[in-house]
């Protein structure tokens, strides 16, 4: 696996890490990006309400942030499917979520092979956060299967701060202060920090990433970068019928 497929070098079946720190990994969120993340997440499930969609498929939902904001808005979808691949990370996701709601169902899936999921069932696909540990063609290959003609595919990553010299910095900062962050705060689990530093240095660019999208078929594709450029919010849209 390459990193133009999976920029954190990440293989599931070779490494637990999510299984491990689970039950810390909302605090981890909070100490990795100093509580930001929180704010970010907030704008995804606003931008998500806003399509007032009925069908909603949360891929790599870890514990359920995305669609715990969502519970919290008007117009979010009537339906969502929590999935991900770490039953661990499910099991705090319904906790979070609560374990007898109607409008929410959880799954464990692979982003990469949606084997029961038909074609053409979603509103908006999303994924936070967890693109960079994935294989970017499969999971943007399988979201638009699963998409209806017109759904919304939204994805929240890591980016580039257009400004070269601050991004330097910022990877610099990252670089020499992560390590030791995350050594305490994750008892010196060296996998739950590695992953995120291979993913932000070798993540690709917003232009980039438009483009991998459009090359699997979604259009209407743009970006908005947030902190700078820390992070950004990709969409695109699988083209509608066409009505003769």
């Amino acid at each position: 696996m390459n990193k133009r497929e999976n920029a954190a070098e990440f293989r599931a079946s070779q490494d637990d890490v999510f299984a491990r720190i689970a039950q810390r990994y909302d605090r981890l969120c909070d100490v990795f990006s100093f509580g930001i993340h929180r704010l970010w997440k907030r704008m995804m499930a606003q931008r998500i309400s806003a399509e007032r969609a009925s069908a909603l498929l949360d891929l790599a939902a870890g514990t359920g942030d995305i669609p715990h904001r969502l519970l919290e808005r008007d117009g979010r979808p009537t339906n969502m499917l929590v999935s991900d691949l770490c039953p661990q990370m499910l099991d705090l996701a319904r906790d979070k979520l609560g374990h007898d709601r109607r409008d929410v169902e959880f799954a464990i899936l692979n982003a990469h092979k949606l084997d029961t999921i038909e074609d053409n069932r979603f509103d908006i696909v999303s994924i936070s956060f967890g693109m960079k540990i994935c294989d970017r063609a499969a999971v943007m290959s399988e979201a638009y299967r699963v998409l209806k003609p017109g759904g919304l595919f939204i994805c929240l990553e890591a980016a580039r701060i257009p400004n070269a010299l601050l991004h330097r910095i910022y990877l610099t900062y990252m670089d020499l202060c992560m390590p030791l962050i995350s050594h305490i705060a994750t008892g010196g689990d060296a996998s739950a920090y590695r992953y995120l530093l291979r993913g932000i240095h070798d993540f690709p660019d917003q232009n980039t990433l438009c483009a991998e999208f459009s090359s699997h078929g979604f259009e209407q594709v743009r970006y908005t970068n947030h902190s700078l450029g820390i992070v950004a919010l990709h969409e695109g849209r699988k083209p509608s019928e066409k009505t003769e």
